[in-house]
């Protein structure tokens, strides 16, 4: 029996509405993979996952900021973890998906809640102007992957140090990268708020996906910007550092940002990894590397691969983890860490299947990814009719102290890692070693073979037609990935050129503004003139504020911002007019005034 290292999580999550909004649009998520058991911001606290032992599937935590006004908010970030969660746990149930490397699976998960709540925010009235933000880490063995979207943030503790993450999707972020503002002017920068990606705002999202490599004692934290905007990260730092537990340290953070205004919502989790399973810490940068889509990841899923049947036709969450559960009571807790096995389905009763189903039938002509590629030098003659890709390996594990912390990890029995009875060939097992798994399937002969030589010309004819669907998937994939690069680019570019076009218009009305009340300062002495010059002072000032909530609307509303600078512009003309006219103005050159321009 192999010996089995652990990876251990000890965590705590805490969400808050604030000290100002009056409903709490965040939401959070722990999601133990292997057994399905999870926890959301509107459940009840979950015993069972504050501390638990790494299962063969990982785990993911995620926090969702809401956006949308009232309802909305809350509802978008609801459908962000519960998307997320049940995708994820049907992608790894499915035959053909399943293969597909643990980051992918993670990158498509959240592409559907994106699909997911821009469906509904397009449908349903009520809901319209649906977003969340997501940021999430998930784990498999000693390996840990960040997701990105929109400006919630995940830093991670490591050696008394502490490291950020993610970046920012925002529009400050952007200003930052082009040496306009610095770090410090952002974080008062009256946009700060505006944040240039969002699951829901578009039908398609890009999901920043990085890595690294688990150590002993890693801790993460991710927020979202109702404490991030209220702390700085050496403060998070102190706090997770001084508490005696990771609850403590979440209220202790919660608290100190509803100090200092509490005017978001707050959402915080905290967890560490431990155990005999990571390696220790080594004097390093901690550099995130950066993964592209995989040319083999589709852009659509199509479940009917797996006899899923649509999308409404999926097992709910809670019957995933039904099967969870009674795959784990049958074998015991010691199998906790093990793959299900193969006979496994994950399909609700009322699914509408068939086994004659021909999946490739709603599949379009071109731009969609081919789910089988190989090399012909990688099957050989005996197993060219069936391949069958062995699951990766598990690393062993036991239990390990988790330092100060109060609580203690589960404790499970050593197991061995079950095996499969067909070896893989020696590239695909070496890409399994790699973290992603290229779907090997059948590959029909049209006539039976006889003869060596023409069992090798059979060969060598499939691999050419292979590789020649591999050129042109290769060729699709990347013509699709760089209209997408280049359409996120020029949205980019055109939510800077509103955003510098909104403020010169507010910057130009502010001076006219000044210009006006420097010639008032010009004017009479005279009592008569006194109520005069008081009530033009008070409508520049309603004005001046009328400006701040014109600074408050999105770039993107450019004729709305228009409409409101040009009426703006209006009443200050008439001011002007009348300040200039008043008797007892001193000379004033007046042939050189120029009208405003917005």
């Amino acid at each position: 029996m192999a010996e089995q290292s652990m990876i251990n999580l000890a965590l705590y999550a805490q969400t808050d509405v604030g000290m100002v909004r009056s409903g709490n649009e965040d939401n959070f998520l722990i999601l133990d993979l292997s057994t399905g058991n999870s926890w959301t911001a509107t459940e009840e606290e979950s015993g069972e996952l504050l501390t638990f032992s790494q299962g063969y599937y990982g785990s993911l935590l995620a926090v969702s900021d809401g956006m949308g006004g009232a309802l909305a908010g809350e509802v978008a970030s609801r459908m962000a973890v519960e998307t997320v969660r049940d995708r994820m746990l049907q992608l790894q149930a499915h035959e053909s998906h399943g293969k597909l490397a643990f980051q992918e699976r993670l990158r498509l998960a959240i592409e559907e809640a994106n699909i997911l709540i821009n469906d509904e925010s397009q449908t349903n009235p009520e809901h319209k102007g649906l977003g969340a933000t997501f940021t999430a880490i998930a784990t498999i063995g000693n390996q840990i992957y960040f997701a990105q979207v929109g400006d919630s943030r995940a830093y991670l503790i490591r050696q008394g140090k502490i490291y950020r993450i993610t970046k920012d999707q925002s529009l400050v972020q952007q200003l930052i990268d082009a040496g306009q503002i610095t770090e410090e002017e952002a974080e008062t920068h009256s946009y700060r708020n505006v944040i240039l990606q969002a699951l829901g705002a578009h039908d398609s999202v890009n999901v920043e996906v990085s890595h690294l490599p688990l150590c002993q004692l890693d801790t993460l934290v991710l927020c979202s910007d109702g404490l991030s905007g209220k702390m700085h990260q050496d403060e998070i730092l102190s706090i997770v550092q001084a508490a005696s537990d990771f609850k403590t340290a979440c209220q202790q953070s919660i608290e100190l940002a509803n100090e200092r205004g509490g005017e978001d919502n707050i959402t915080v989790v905290i967890v560490q990894f431990s155990g005999s399973g990571l390696a220790q810490t080594v004097d390093e940068p901690v550099e995130p590397e950066i993964l592209q889509r995989l040319p083999d990841t589709p852009t659509d899923i199509d479940w009917s691969e797996n006899d899923f049947g649509d999308t409404a036709g999926l097992p709910s969450h809670s019957a995933l983890q039904e099967v969870a559960e009674e795959d784990q009571d049958t074998n015991g807790v010691d199998d906790a860490n093990d793959p299900p096995e193969q006979d496994v389905q994950f399909a609700s009763e009322d699914a509408d299947y068939s086994e004659d189903q021909d999946s490739s039938s709603d599949r379009p002509d071109s731009g969609a990814a081919v789910k089988s590629l190989f090399a012909p030098g990688e099957l050989d003659a005996e197993n060219i009719e069936s391949a069958v890709i062995p699951p990766p390996p598990v690393p062993a594990q036991t239990t390990g102290p988790l330092e100060s912390r109060p609580t203690s990890p589960i404790t499970l029995t050593q197991t061995q890692v079950s095996s499969s009875a067909s070896v893989a060939p020696a590239k695909v097992q070496s890409a399994l070693n790699h973290g992603y798994y290229p779907s090997v399937t059948k590959l029909p002969l049209n006539q039976p073979v006889e003869e060596k030589s023409s069992r090798k010309g059979s060969y060598l004819l499939a691999g050419l037609l292979v590789l020649a669907i591999a050129g042109s998937v290769v060729g699709v994939t990347s013509y699709y990935l760089k209209q997408k690069a280049e359409k996120n680019t020029a949205q980019k570019e055109a939510q800077l050129e509103n955003q510098n076009q909104k403020e010169g218009k507010i910057a130009q009305l502010r001076e006219k503004i000044a210009e006006i009340n420097k010639k008032l300062l010009q004017t009479s002495d005279k009592p008569a003139l006194k109520d005069k010059r008081n009530g033009w002072r008070e409508s520049l000032n309603k004005l001046s504020f009328r400006l701040d909530e014109v600074a408050e609307i999105p770039p993107d509303n450019s004729q709305q911002i228009t409409d409101a600078c040009d009426e703006i512009a209006k009443e200050l003309k008439k001011i002007e007019d009348e300040v200039n006219n008043l008797q007892g103005l001193l000379p004033v050159q007046m042939s050189n005034r120029q009208p405003i321009k917005v």
